[in-house]
């Protein structure tokens, strides 16, 4: 196992990007620091996971990146939106992609925001000077010694460029947007031939390892939790917070702000998946750490938390960058609602951690008015879901059982486990799920009522936050 932190730059309110070199060099780090516990002659297979939506330029003949990365979180492209929901393709891109709407969460936006903002960019893009792609795309391509412009289904379906019914990028989309295909990399199945790994050289010299696996993070880490069916949910807790269940062969069209998409694709046969995505949940604590200084680690923060015996009415509404799923408001923004001179930081610090769990319950609700379905059991990863006390309020609020693994890196295991059955390590997906491994299991302890009453009260502090910024 190696770990590495990426630098996050903020040029200006509410942008986000990656320095494409600094993504790379992480990867580059950790390959050496495993390849020197573990030779590359005993690795059978590499599979990739990666953030979605976050997507780059860079020059097809050099591979020099010529943008930055834009993050999935940077709303900079909310105008793009606005306009594209005035000319009427709104309704198409739900129809063709799943996503719940036009937001600068997705892919194509940003391009088309970059285009925009540079026409040398757009002018090198319709040439063929230059390519794009979302995160996965450029490790393979440098990986690969840029012999691979690749992506499977669960990723291309994020850019909202891909059309997840008919299995291909999207002509109509692509024209309406202004975005040439021939900048889009191919798009394989999730357990594909991604191409072989010779870089870095002084890690893969004389043994070029296969790339047999790519997904999506939150695709990942449904695969690696073993939801193969719907019977269960997982709930990814990291910098957002991610909830799925999978739908099987089956789209379902969402009316509560839900996200059908693409789960995986192994041999051609697709899996789908209904998902809420939330913005922020593990950077709430990050935040209220360096930028408030409530505590001096998030664990502190905790300890604050647990402090007192409720937030005694205070609720935080982290809308920082707009409300994700099922709102869906750009315009959004955070808000404490509820506070007295009664009241101290332990409060605000509960009211957080409160906040995670109310996110949480507001993505199962509209995955109940969806599909009518309230998982008795919602399978956790992530670093948030590392804490106890944190869990079992999770538990409390959704009244849900809560089912943390042992490892909670199930991204990073869901793409193993994909690139392991590419290979055939195992062979199918009964013998996937009997790797889990449970480490614990938090049982709810709030009555209905009582948490109709605290609900009721999120609700209405969510209804502040909204329509903040609105334009």
């Amino acid at each position: 196992e190696s770990y590495r932190k990426i630098k996050v730059l903020y040029p200006q309110a509410g942008w986000v990007e990656h320095e494409p070199e600094d993504i790379w060099q992480s990867v580059v780090e950790s390959l050496q620091e495993i390849s020197a516990k573990v030779p590359m002659a005993k690795v059978a297979a590499i599979g990739i996971t990666n953030q979605r939506e976050t997507v780059l330029f860079w020059e097809k003949k050099t591979g020099r990146p010529v943008t930055n990365a834009i993050s999935w979180q940077c709303r900079r492209s909310e105008d793009i939106c606005y306009e594209w929901r005035k000319a009427g393709f709104e309704d198409e891109v739900r129809e063709k992609t799943g996503a719940p709407g036009l937001d600068a969460y997705f892919s194509a936006t940003k391009i088309a925001w970059l285009f925009r903002e540079n026409n040398e960019l757009r002018e090198k893009a319709e040439s063929g000077e230059v390519i794009c792609g979302t995160i996965d795309t450029w490790l393979i391509w440098n990986l690969t010694a840029g012999n691979s412009h690749v992506t499977d289904s669960s990723n291309a379906v994020r850019t909202i460029l891909y059309n997840f019914v008919e299995k291909k990028w999207d002509d109509s989309l692509l024209k309406k947007m202004g975005i040439p295909k021939k900048i889009l990399p191919n798009v394989l199945p999730s357990n594909g031939q991604f191409g072989e790994a010779v870089s870095p050289a002084s890690v893969f010299a004389g043994k070029p390892v296969p790339i047999r696996a790519c997904l999506g993070d939150q695709q990942a880490a449904l695969f690696g939790h073993a939801c193969f069916s719907s019977e269960v949910a997982k709930c990814t807790f990291g910098t957002c917070l991610n909830l799925g269940i999978n739908t099987g062969s089956t789209i379902v069209k969402s009316r509560n702000g839900l996200n059908p998409t693409v789960a995986w694709n192994i041999d051609g046969e697709f899996t789908y998946k209904v998902e809420g995505g939330v913005y922020v949940a593990g950077s709430l604590f990050e935040w209220l750490v360096t930028h408030l200084g409530l505590a001096d680690s998030v664990s502190g923060l905790v300890e604050e938390a647990k402090k007192v015996k409720s937030s005694e009415g205070v609720y935080f509404v982290p809308a920082f960058v707009g409300l994700g799923a099922p709102h869906w408001d750009m315009t959004a923004r955070g808000t404490i609602a509820g506070m007295s001179f009664a009241h101290n930081k332990g409060h605000i610090a509960r009211a957080a951690v409160e906040a995670v769990a109310f996110q949480t319950y507001d993505v199962l609700r509209a995955m109940e008015g969806d599909m009518g379905i309230w998982p008795e059991t919602l399978r956790v990863d992530g670093g948030v879901a590392k804490d106890d006390f944190v869990m079992q309020i999770l538990a409390d609020i959704t009244g849900c059982k809560i089912e943390r693994p042992v490892s909670l890196d199930l991204t990073t295991l869901g793409a193993a486990y994909m690139a392991g059955l590419g290979i055939g390590i195992w062979l199918d997906l009964d013998e996937v799920a009997s790797l889990r491994q449970v480490d614990r299991i938090f049982i709810p302890r709030l009555t209905d009522s009582e948490r109709s009453i605290l609900v009721d009260k999120w609700n209405r502090a969510v209804e502040r936050a909204k329509n903040w910024n609105n334009k």
